[in-house]
């Protein structure tokens, strides 16, 4: 799925930088929130563009909402670039509603040196969990030259990032 370059797009004043790495992610209204003590926490805005053609979201934004959510705490805890490696979505009821919000909060399982595997679990506005899962990353090298100096700006400058 996605390659982790940085903590996706952080609500504030690093968010015109996490634009250039992730647009990805700000094409499809995800946004990481926040990323404490490895746990990470995110949402998905829904529009209609998130939308299948019954009206529900489609489960492919909420497969990337925690790919996102997860990836970005992987890099922000170990400062190691990542890829996903492996991951498997349970959908538990329909998440609706344009002008809505679905979050995700992903915790760490293993945090290994090559393997680093995460719980997810998405709920809507209500706080109804809409789907779960694991993701599984495998480390890179650690973040070099921009990636680094782009993901140290927005760790040591964000308030959402401990």
């Amino acid at each position: 799925m996605a390659f982790c370059s940085n903590a996706a797009n952080i609500r504030g004043s690093e968010y015109e930088i996490n634009d250039s790495i992730d647009p990805f992610s700000k094409m499809n209204g995800i946004t990481v929130t926040n990323v404490k003590d490895g746990v990470g926490y995110g949402e998905l805005s829904i529009t209609p563009g998130n939308l299948n053609p019954m009206g529900m979201v489609h489960g492919g934004c909420l497969a990337a909402l925690a790919d996102t959510v997860a990836g970005g705490a992987v890099i922000t805890t170990t400062g190691h670039v990542c890829v996903t490696a492996s991951y498997s979505m349970n959908f538990l009821r329909p998440a609706m509603g344009t002008g809505k919000k679905i979050h995700c909060q992903a915790t760490p399982r293993k945090m290994g040196r090559n393997l680093c595997v995460y719980a997810v679990s998405l709920t809507n506005d209500s706080g109804e969990e809409v789907a779960g899962g694991d993701f599984t990353f495998f480390l890179l090298q650690p973040a070099e030259g921009q990636i680094r100096a782009r993901a140290k700006t927005l760790w040591s400058q964000s308030q959402h990032i401990d």
